[in-house]
């Protein structure tokens, strides 16, 4: 790094002073978290890790060649293996690395590259000599970290990058994606790329992997979207078999290779695609990083780098590995001061820095994360590679040769995963809203009925709340609470909004939506995590002792769902994907207003009583408004079912939500007609168009004195619904889920 900082960054720096950098620490980390659904690895620092424009070209010249060197060195251990033959090779070691894969042997190349990635952890020593401290080859990650790093210091900070000219990453990326399609179309393959991600529970890297699928363009995909096959590698396309045309040219692993093939490999967690070793072989797919590229890490190889590059490449190795023998005295950037003092201060870094393969040779990442490296509280920071003054903009960004493409299957990103969660995606998006709806009108009521002592108040409460339990599922719940005892109905409701382990819970809903959305990262807005934060850091609010009414709480989660509704509907394409992620919302929008109705509506009470309750039912499903327009009169049972059933122009009718469900079904992709899809639809539309509101309010006698015809009609089209669901698993993704009283859950 430079031992100084250019003039026009320390003049920002003067400018804003140590508290408005402080503040953008903050907003930074704050900003961080939302997007990538966990914590920074260490405090980000807005002080830039600045490399000057002849430092940076004789580092990306010494990372290019030891990504040339690495190549070269695979092609051999995997072909040939001449490099056995040597006395400065580590045989021995290689040999007894179980990452040296026996049955990649053999697989041949796509042009003149094997490997597509590599990330490199340098330093530089006080002397000024760059050192490579790791290699980083099997699932070699950093570039949406690094994305990410610049995308919210350039918010929380933009002077500072106003005030100096650096590189961009973005270029970088646009040639890597041509080269990428390039490498795909050779020998008259259609270009196709997907992403394979590993099992793994840190949402840091799970973030990185998905921005870095993002970048290339290419879809995410899990081992169970993909098979073998008549000598492709295919995707399962939801609703349809696979053929030719969703044939997969190259295989962005970003899992370890041990856990690619149970076939060839062994069986792993991640189970892993059967037959993808001999696909490989044959040279119907290529994978990148090749299988066992993480032989390239063994550490008695990095020793050996300096003999063998002389050997292969008849070169001087430019980036050694600093001497196993002594710590050198690293090199020290500008940073904020770890103790809280107003003066920024040198600390001791290392940079993470990404190469890939270009069109012609590899390129590096013009940018990267610097990691502080001395005994204070880690700080993570941007790398900032200046413009040489002579340079222009122009000549820097300039744009890759464009690709003529042809024309692609109607879905070329969808797969049954994907396709899956969206669905839920839907759903669960749905649930949150109810039950936050739900729980807000019973704490309205609750409030309201409160005080009164009447058998009409008690009675209303004591059906909202056994309806809440009958909405969520959350059996038994307020069927075996005392409702006179305002101790056990507080603790009720407290697990609803709280227990994450309690399937229909609020936290429980929430929980599974933010987890399916975090899937999704590459198909939906960035505009949609910080109101994923927002909405968590409000529901763990919930269950503190001293905390606010749960009242704003819940509207600030209602208004949270809306967001994400109209995010959504701004920026999701009209394709596959919307139609599932719609299918999800309008089966569950309409089970909850029909186990609501069935709940609260079900059963005859005295006229007052059954005033309260369908009045917090208009409010629930938010059709007061609608209702004064239609009816002037007070809110009566038979009026409101009226409206909710049959009024197709109100969003939380059946009607509406009938109408929206047929046209999305209608849409999505078959074979040949499904009559397990048709059918149940088919049936809920029959049953529906016989209702009337008047007989459904009827006595029926065969359920008790009280119960109304209501009861038995909604409990079949919930049936049907239930069907509908477990058939478009069934079709469109795989029958995994097991089924609850919600329908098909997943938790």
């Amino acid at each position: 790094m430079s031992s100084s900082t250019p003039r026009s960054l320390a003049a920002e720096l003067d400018v804003m002073g140590p508290s408005a950098l402080r503040r953008a620490s903050s907003d930074a980390a704050a900003m961080f978290a939302a997007d990538v659904s966990g914590a920074a690895p260490g405090m980000i620092d807005p002080l830039p890790a600045v490399i000057t424009a002849s430092e940076w070209d004789d580092l990306s010249a010494g990372l290019v060649q030891r990504a040339r060197l690495l190549d070269a060195l695979y092609s051999d251990l995997y072909g040939p293996r001449t490099v056995f033959g040597s006395d400065v090779a580590p045989t021995a070691e290689l040999l007894e690395d179980p990452a040296y894969l026996r049955t990649a042997v053999g697989i041949p190349a796509r042009g003149s590259q094997r490997l597509f990635a590599l990330a490199c952890t340098v330093a530089r020593t006080a002397d000024g000599q760059w050192r490579v401290i790791e290699d980083q080859v099997d699932v070699p990650h950093g570039a949406g970290f690094a994305l990410e790093m610049r995308r919210v210091l350039s918010r929380c900070a933009p002077g500072l990058y106003r005030s100096t000219e650096l590189r961009r990453l973005h270029p970088f990326f646009d040639r890597i994606r041509t080269a990428l399609d390039l490498r795909g179309r050779a020998d008259g393959g259609s270009g196709r790329a997907v992403v394979l991600l590993g099992k793994g529970g840190d949402p840091l890297l799970t973030f990185d992997h998905h921005w870095f699928a993002n970048l290339l363009g290419a879809p995410v995909v899990s081992a169970t979207d993909l098979r073998t096959g008549s000598g492709l590698l295919t995707l399962r396309v939801p609703g349809v078999q696979a053929d030719p045309a969703e044939a997969v040219d190259t295989l962005i692993r970003l899992a370890p290779s041990q856990q690619l093939d149970p076939l060839d490999l062994g069986p792993t967690p991640l189970r892993g695609v059967t037959g993808l070793v001999e696909a490989a072989r044959n040279g119907d797919v290529e994978v990148v990083n090749p299988l066992g590229a993480g032989l390239l890490e063994n550490p008695a190889l990095r020793k050996a780098l300096p003999d063998l590059c002389r050997q292969i490449l008849h070169e001087d190795l430019q980036l050694r590995s600093p001497a196993t023998d002594s710590a050198p005295e690293w090199s020290t950037a500008l940073s904020l001061d770890p103790a809280g003092g107003k003066r920024p201060v040198q600390r001791p870094v290392t940079l993470r820095l990404l190469v890939l393969a270009g069109a012609d040779d590899y390129e590096v990442l013009p940018g990267g994360i610097a990691t502080t490296t001395d005994d204070a509280p880690t700080a993570v920071k941007d790398v900032w590679v200046l413009v040489p003054e002579a340079a222009t903009a122009a000549s820097d960004e300039a744009s890759p040769a464009a690709v003529t493409r042809s024309t692609l299957p109607a879905y070329p990103a969808m797969t049954r995963s994907i396709g899956a969660d969206l669905f839920w995606f839907g759903r669960y998006l749905e649930r949150v809203d109810l039950t936050s709806r739900l729980l807000r009108t019973v704490l309205d009521t609750t409030n309201d009925l409160g005080s009164e002592r009447g058998t009409t108040a008690r009675t209303a409460l004591g059906v909202l709340l056994r309806a809440v339990t009958d909405v969520t599922t959350t059996f038994p719940g307020f069927h075996q609470v005392d409702l006179k005892d305002p101790e056990e109905v507080h603790t009720e409701i407290t697990a609803l909004l709280t227990a994450v382990d309690r399937p229909g819970s609020l936290a429980q809903s929430f929980d599974s939506l933010a987890h399916t959305t975090r899937t999704l990262r590459d198909m939906v807005s960035d505009d949609i995590w910080p109101v994923i934060a927002r909405m968590r850091a409000r529901i763990r609010t919930l269950g503190q002792v001293d905390s606010q009414p749960l009242e704003p709480a819940l509207t600030d989660i209602i208004d949270g769902c809306l967001t994400l509704s109209g995010a959504i509907t701004d920026s999701m394409p009209r394709n596959l994907g919307w139609d599932l992620a719609e299918t999800g919302r309008r089966i569950e929008r309409t089970l909850g207003l029909l186990a609501l109705l069935r709940a609260t509506l079900g059963h005859r009470r005295h006229d007052e009583a059954e005033a309260r309750v369908t009045q917090a039912v208009a409010v629930i499903t938010e059709s007061g408004a609608s209702y004064r327009r239609y009816y002037h009169a007070a809110v009566q049972p038979e009026l409101l079912l009226e409206l909710l059933l049959a009024d197709a122009t109100l969003p939380r009718s059946l009607a509406f939500q009938l109408e929206r469900l047929g046209a999305s079904l209608d849409r999505l992709p078959e074979s040949t007609p499904s009559p397990e899809l048709r059918a149940p639809l088919s049936s809920l539309r029959t049953r529906v168009t016989g209702w009337s509101p008047r007989e459904l309010l009827q006595p029926a006698s065969t359920a008790g004195p009280s119960a109304t015809a209501l009861l038995d009609e909604t409990s079949g089209a919930i049936t049907s619904l239930r069907e509908l669901a477990g058939a478009l698993e069934d079709v469109y993704f795989r029958p995994t889920e097991s089924t609850s009283p919600w329908g098909f859950d997943d938790v």
